[in-house]
């Protein structure tokens, strides 16, 4: 699976999130992709506002100390901005 870099660069500098904390040696699951497959259902709300989802999920999973549970949504991430066209904002 090929990672558009600019893409997560972009969301990980809006969302506060430090770049590097992007990149995960994990395989999906098919937890993963329901989950993403959730989140896409927002797509009419437009790119940015389904990374803004993820990632302030990503954040009260933290916040609650749920890493399991933030650790899955950092690869839904992952995989959601991995389909952005490259040189394609997230806006």
């Amino acid at each position: 699976m090929k990672i558009e870099m600019g893409a997560m660069e972009e969301c990980a500098e809006c969302e506060g999130l430090p770049p590097a904390e992007l990149f995960l040696c994990a395989s999906p699951s098919a937890r993963h992709k329901s989950l993403l497959a959730s989140y896409r259902m927002n797509l009419k709300r437009g790119r940015k506002a389904v990374c803004d989802m993820i990632v302030g999920d990503l954040w009260r999973f933290m916040e609650l100390g749920a890493r399991e549970r933030a650790a899955d949504l950092l690869l839904v991430l992952r995989l959601f901005l991995a389909d952005c066209p490259k040189g394609r904002s997230l806006a």
